[in-house]
């Protein structure tokens, strides 16, 4: 009797030995707390960041390249206002501007004068400084004479723009034969407008005298300079 209560007791021992062997292995692989998740991974072990999100040197955005916009012809805000003075060095006629009375060719002026084919051009001495063109640098305004190998002594207006502070002429306008200027103002209340005051005679006059002085609004129109009205009073030598 004693001997089967022992094996009883020894039998459920074993189940009871079994069963706790098996809870043991569940645990071991379901990571230990019984809830079947699995075992967690390292989060510190061989994690990398995504490009670009992180704080260090690989979050910093390359800085766009800042280009310089390119100037156009008077638009170079360090260009000072053209002087008088300058003229007298100046390009007059060019392969992309001609002037009228001046002989073919290219004509700049050395000390204010030109010579060739029998032909003297003179810049004169009246000068007007101003916006005639519309943008930031002030250009510049000039008589011109152009003498013949005759009698012949043409006056002319010429506009020199600034560009980037060098005269480029750009446009001009014929005031005719013996017909010398007295001033040029360019500071007159309307924009780009320059005002100019020359002797000249009326359609039944002699060519040799003058009876008329004339003031006369001109306004640039490349390549020439538009007279946009004149006043007249008489003028006696």
């Amino acid at each position: 009797m004693n001997g089967k209560r022992n094996r009883a007791v020894r039998g459920t021992w074993l189940i009871t030995a079994l069963m706790l062997a098996s809870v043991t292995v569940g645990c071991q692989d379901t990571g230990g707390d019984g809830s079947g998740a699995g075992p967690k991974p390292d989060k510190s072990a061989g994690a990398s960041k995504a490009p670009g999100k992180g704080k260090g040197k690989e979050s910093a955005k390359p800085s766009p390249t800042t280009s310089k916009k390119p100037t156009k012809p008077g638009e170079d805000p360090s260009a000072g206002a053209l002087t008088c003075d300058q003229l007298r060095s100046a390009a007059l006629q060019t392969p992309s501007f001609r002037f009228p009375d001046a002989p073919d060719g290219t004509v700049a002026f050395t000390d204010g004068r030109w010579e060739g084919d029998g032909v003297v051009i003179e810049l004169q001495p009246q000068c007007g400084i101003g916006d005639m063109t519309g943008d930031p640098a002030e250009d510049a305004v000039a008589a011109v004479k152009v003498t013949t190998g005759g009698t012949g002594k043409f006056y002319g207006l010429v506009t020199w723009r600034n560009d980037s502070g060098t005269p480029v002429p750009v446009a001009a306008a014929s005031l005719g034969d013996r017909t010398p200027v007295v001033s040029i103002d360019v500071s007159s209340p309307a924009p780009r407008q320059a005002t100019v005051v020359y002797l000249t005679r009326g359609d039944s006059d002699p060519s040799a005298v003058v009876t008329i002085r004339r003031s006369a609004v001109y306004r640039v129109t490349e390549p020439t300079m538009t007279e946009l009205h004149h006043s007249d009073t008489p003028y006696t030598p």
